[in-house]
């Protein structure tokens, strides 16, 4: 079993370094997670930059993140070594009022996974076992990563009351943008469709089901959106 692990570590803005340390021991409660894949995101970029408000270097970036299970500490149950699992970023205090009400992503005192405390750019992280949750062996851990991104799009359209058969224009086709108008599709909105500058994205937005892509440089992109919605 190893022993030593490398990590990556952000010393300042724009200056990362590949530092050898000691394997992580879990504690009562713990896990310990061996990193199979991390998605990269504009927070990500901001704290690489030193544009991000309040960060402390040296700094373990990477929240977006999967693994698999590589040692239990004492008392964790639920989980066992070798599961795949996604990592959730959002580190709660656990006693302020919306902790107490079961609602931690809106934590008074909440951290980030590769903000506040060290994040997944490393060979292995240590975190209490209530951060991980079990993913099923079939899905590509790499594409897994995903989850939180496609988590946010699902509850904001599920707070918009999207139904089937209405109309859903989705402005800009990044990763959040793709996975609207994916979602959009699979919820049977009609039309749906995809605006944006670039034409490879909106060949993807296509691919993803888009009903319309339009080319948001064209002159007439409004008055083009304004026609298929009636």
């Amino acid at each position: 079993m190893a022993t030593g692990m490398r990590t990556a570590v952000l010393d300042a803005p724009r200056r990362f370094g590949i530092v050898d340390r000691a394997k992580p021991v879990a504690g009562p409660g713990e896990v310990i997670v061996r990193i199979a894949a991390t998605a990269v995101c504009h927070t990500d970029l901001a704290i690489y930059t030193g544009e991000h408000p309040g960060v402390r270097y040296p700094v373990v970036m990477g929240h977006e993140s999967t693994g698999v299970i590589d040692s239990i500490g004492d008392g964790v149950t639920g989980i066992k070594a070798g599961q795949h699992i996604i990592i959730n970023p959002i580190i709660t205090c656990g006693h302020c009022d919306s902790c107490l009400r079961g609602a931690g992503h809106l934590c008074r005192n909440a951290g980030l996974f590769g903000r506040e405390v060290e994040g997944s750019m490393g060979e292995y992280v240590n975190l209490a076992a209530r951060y991980v949750h079990p993913l099923p062996d079939r899905l590509p851990l790499a594409a897994a990563t995903l989850i939180e991104t496609l988590a946010t799009v699902r509850h904001s359209q599920v707070r918009l009351g999207l139904k089937a058969g209405e109309s859903v224009v989705v402005i800009g086709q990044g990763t959040t943008g793709l996975l609207h108008t994916r979602l959009a599709v699979l919820a049977e909105a009609n039309p749906v469709i995809a605006v944006s500058r670039t034409r490879w994205k909106l060949d993807m937005a296509t691919q993803m089901g888009a009903h319309h892509a339009i080319d948001l440089s064209g002159e007439k992109a409004v008055d083009e959106v304004t026609r298929l919605t009636g």
